[in-house]
């Protein structure tokens, strides 16, 4: 079981909902065609769409099987910036409490991704992991940017 990679999960999203607090702050800012109320309300869908469910069903041993997630055609019209960050926040909080109460079994299930082959859950919250920091750099452009 690897804590660190929770903590790190959990680090990762709160490093993310700061910059994006400070950059909102700064200026209206956008991260190519998205504002940083479409950024968090992806960050936010896929936790809940994607990682949360996947990794359930992962540890559940059902051994499943993806496809490549995307909603980046979504409209997120009507969604807040605060909305979409507090509800990231909550199903986050949510996966790292159920993937605690695992069994080291229950953390070695695999599911099969259609581009990353075999993962376990661990590896799928790798992916969480890597997703929540190419946001981050993102933000951290943007801030560059206002700060000039």
């Amino acid at each position: 079981m690897s804590e660190k990679l929770l903590e790190e999960l959990k680090a990762s999203q709160q490093l993310v909902i700061a910059m994006t607090q400070l950059v909102a702050e700064d200026v209206p800012a956008r991260v190519g065609a998205w504002t940083l109320r479409d950024v968090a309300a992806h960050l936010a869908a896929t936790e809940k769409e994607c990682f949360e469910p996947r990794i359930r069903a992962m540890a559940a041993g059902d051994r499943p099987e993806f496809e490549y997630y995307s909603n980046d055609q979504r409209d997120f019209d009507g969604i807040s910036l605060h909305t979409a960050l507090a509800e990231w926040s909550d199903t986050r909080g949510r996966l790292i409490d159920f993937v605690r109460g695992l069994s080291d079994d229950e953390r070695t299930r695999v599911g099969v991704h259609k581009k990353y082959g075999e993962l376990t859950v661990d590896g799928y919250l790798r992916i969480a992991l890597n997703h929540d920091q190419d946001h981050l750099k993102s933000l951290e452009r943007l801030a560059t940017e206002a700060a000039r």
